[in-house]
């Protein structure tokens, strides 16, 4: 339903579909420019916190890379000197095990100890580790290490690695007292995890989905009354369309009427009537028949736009009946055409509805087939159930549509160019009230046609309860 300038519901499935669509482009966009605008914020974010971690262990690096030649010396001392001897726990291989930094200052006296600068990774979700230069452990300091070893090349820059929720970065030291700046003194890893970093990124995706979900769901709350405000004037020309045909519809009834029987009197008179103006007459009544017909289908589509579905009058209807009439009724008119007309019809199928309007939708079904199907055509009425619908089928082995105006035959005014050269008193609102009135009773009609072979039409009927 839409709403008029009153906020009050219109039972109009078109303008439905309308509104629906709306707030669902409507929606979509807003999620679309809120969803990329997030995804860049959370990309920026992200990007300038990795950027700051790494620039906090390349700052550690360096720091701690200075404190490397002082290191070495201290390890080696504790590891040669007999003085030391067994100050150094050695491993199941005889080689020393590496050491925490506090350690191997211990020999000093605690004033001492400042003349190393402590690592600033003592947490346990840091560490720092000091390598000799052949890649051997020799000080570790902190509470989180990489159980691998280093990188057999390690550039001068430095290298990066990533083990699960672990980064960490090894640079190489080099002798700053020696004649040869090129000579390697021994690494530095530097570990931190990123545990915390990825909580504090998990915070932020999910901030932003919830900021996304709920300004959607505001701009939807805007947007319905958007969409209220902008059909306003829409619905104002739509129902004033629908009183001026209904209007008009009416109004051409009458002066139609006295045309229609002023011509047939005078037809019931041919003596009275020129012979050169028998043929006028043929082609006014004609004229006129088509024009009635033309007014009472604009006058039933504007009823069944203006009105609600009355279902106060309907009733169980059994299909095999009624179709079993209409397939009678229309044989001498099929056998004329020289066109087979048939029926498979099983009993025990009953819709519940408006026995008029259902009539007029097969009627309508039946004259289009019979219509545009040559002589030694077939025409075939069928029915049968499907789950908790009844599925009436009318085919025809006529002219058939082509599939680019195959969506087009249900549209009001609307006939296809090979229909319209063969038969030229049709209105074009035939299959249009099939649809009105098959929606009505909440069901459904589609067609599948192939060109010079034929069409099927299907109406979907919800089964009575």
């Amino acid at each position: 339903m839409v709403w008029d300038t009153d906020l009050t519901p219109i039972s109009n499935r078109r303008f439905h579909n309308l509104r629906n669509r709306l707030l669902f482009f409507y929606f979509l966009i807003i999620a679309a420019i809120l969803g990329t605008f997030s995804a860049a914020v959370y990309l920026l974010v992200a990007h300038d916190r990795n950027q700051q971690l790494d620039a906090h262990l390349r700052q550690v690096a360096a720091s701690s890379t200075g404190t490397l030649e002082i290191i070495q010396h201290e390890y080696e001392e504790l590891t040669t000197e007999d003085k030391y001897k067994g100050y150094v726990p050695t491993g199941s291989d005889g080689m020393p095990v590496p050491i925490t930094l506090s350690q191997l200052m211990g020999k000093y006296q605690a004033e001492s100890v400042s003349q190393i600068a402590v690592s600033p990774l003592a947490a346990s979700h840091q560490g720092v580790e000091w390598y000799d230069a052949r890649q051997r452990l020799m000080v570790r300091e902190g509470g989180l290490f990489l159980q691998t070893s280093l990188p057999s090349d390690i550039p001068q820059h430095g290298v990066w690695s990533q083990a699960g929720n672990i980064r960490s970065f090894t640079q190489p030291a080099y002798a700053v007292s020696t004649m040869n700046p090129d000579q390697i003194l021994g690494y530095v890893r530097v570990t931190e995890s990123t545990f915390t970093l990825e909580a504090e990124l998990h915070r932020l995706r999910w901030s932003l989905i919830f900021g996304v979900l709920t300004v959607s769901g505001l701009a939807a709350l805007g947007g319905i009354w958007l969409t209220h405000e902008s059909l306003k004037p829409v619905v104002q020309s739509f129902d004033q369309l629908k009183q001026f045909t209904s209007d008009a519809s009416h109004e051409l009834r009458n002066p139609l009427t006295a045309i229609r029987a002023s011509i047939a009197v005078m037809q019931s008179h041919p003596e009275r009537v020129h012979p050169a103006d028998v043929d006028k007459l043929i082609s006014i009544a004609t004229a006129s028949a088509q024009m009635s017909q033309l007014v009472d289908d604009l006058l039933l589509l504007a009823r069944m736009d203006r009105q609600a579905p009355d279902q106060s009058g309907w009733r169980r209807i059994a299909l095999d009946e009624l179709l079993e009439d209409l397939v009678d009724l229309y044989r001498d008119r099929a056998e004329q055409s020289q066109v087979s007309l048939k029926s498979q019809l099983i009993s025990g199928v009953e819709v519940n509805g408006d026995a008029s309007q259902l009539q007029q939708l097969f009627m309508n079904l039946l004259t289009n087939a019979l219509q545009y199907t040559p002589s030694g055509g077939t025409v075939i009425v069928s029915v049968q159930r499907i789950g908790t619908h009844a599925l009436v089928t009318v085919q025809d082995t006529g002219i058939g549509i082509a599939p680019e105006q195959l969506p087009h035959i249900f549209d009001r005014f609307w006939r296809a160019d090979q229909a319209r050269s063969r038969y030229e008193e049709g209105s074009g609102l035939g299959l249009a009230i099939a649809k009105t009135i098959a929606q009505r009773h909440k069901g459904d009609i589609t067609a599948q046609s192939k060109l010079g072979e034929g069409s099927y039409f299907y109406v979907k009927l919800p089964l009575a309860g």
